[in-house]
């Protein structure tokens, strides 16, 4: 979220387009009662997974992949967690000695959304090894191997890393005389250049880069589609019974698996890229803007879209991977309908 005037608390104090009350209920509701619900659940869930993944050893690809994102996903809940405890409207009533906004962006968001952008890059990696699979089945395992997985895995955790170092490098933490209360508090100072560096971060990282992870999501899961669709057509038209499927059956439920974790982070963080697009057209949305109540009372919603497409994959993983599934039920047998 691009942020505004550095001495602006991150609470539903702007009078604007929505009613006061609204923005409170919602950002109460929301994001320290749902949302924080959903990331404990979330956290639980994506720590079984890891174990999952990781008690046999990862012997393959995807194994290291899905692990990698699963971890970008521990790391986006439990920003998130402490994000949803700052925002809260409570502590409009507290006297402290800081801005609350001032540590939600030093301390949270930028860090939050490092693993909400590293997520959204292994997923599309994930989703080209397996249209590659598709595509060229008996060569993707000679290109991809185990050990590319891992540096690729490795290299998009560090080289994302470079997201953070704009807005650290234009902000610190100081000291700064509030008139209104007459005493000094924490507050988030922009340095001389910030403007200039932060509009250019904000359109690489904010806009280029969300939306540039869709367009390949799509591209890929399309051609995904189509493919299998064709080869299946292909393959009925064959008489031949012996005739040997290009693709097995355990590869295409893969497939699916990871078309829907696709889907699902699609429909869950499209929604705050439209929202930062809208940011930076309409400026009035920005913080402590004459719309930043609008702006609150969406990113309540955008904010918890998120916190789900961290949370399911779990669920998307039970349903759709026998070998994952076998591997939960052994440790609560109580999951398997034959126990």
């Amino acid at each position: 979220m691009p942020t505004g005037n550095v001495t602006k608390t991150f609470t539903a104090t702007t009078q604007g387009l929505v009613n006061p009350d609204v923005v409170t209920f919602f950002l109460t509701f929301n994001l320290t009662i749902c949302g924080n619900v959903l990331v404990i659940l979330g956290i639980l869930g994506n720590v079984v997974s890891l174990a999952n993944f990781l008690k046999d050893g990862v012997q393959d690809s995807v194994s290291i992949t899905l692990s990698a994102l699963v971890f970008s996903d521990i790391g986006a809940l439990f920003t998130q967690m402490f994000l949803n405890v700052l925002i809260s409207p409570f502590w409009n009533n507290i006297d402290h000695p800081f801005y609350t906004f001032s540590i939600v962006s030093a301390l949270l968001l930028y860090p939050r959304e490092y693993f909400i952008r590293v997520s959204g890059i292994i997923t599309v990696f994930a989703t080209f090894e397996r249209c590659l699979c598709v595509i060229i089945p008996f060569r993707v395992k000679r290109i991809i191997t185990r050990d590319v997985a891992i540096i690729v895995n490795m290299c998009i955790f560090l080289v994302t890393f470079l997201y953070l170092f704009p807005p650290y490098f234009v902000t610190y933490l100081d000291w700064r005389e509030d008139a209104r209360k007459n005493k000094s508090l924490i507050v988030l100072v922009y340095r001389d250049n910030a403007e200039s560096v932060l509009k250019v971060s904000y359109m690489v990282t904010d806009l280029f880069l969300p939306y540039c992870t869709f367009f390949v999501l799509i591209v890929c899961n399309t051609v995904i589609v189509v493919t299998l669709k064709s080869k299946s057509k292909w393959r009925q038209s064959v008489t031949k019974s012996s005739e040997k499927p290009e693709i097995s059956t355990k590869e295409k439920k893969l497939v699916i698996m990871l078309v829907t974790v696709s889907t699902i982070f699609i429909g869950c963080l499209s929604p705050q890229s439209a929202m930062l697009t809208a940011l930076g057209i309409v400026r009035e949305l920005k913080v402590n803007g004459p719309y930043f109540d609008l702006s609150l009372l969406v990113y309540s919603f955008t904010f918890l879209l998120e916190t789900i497409n961290c949370s399911v994959n779990i669920i998307v993983y039970y349903n759709m991977s026998s070998k994952f599934r076998d591997g939960l039920q052994e440790w609560f047998p109580c999951l398997n309908p034959k126990s």
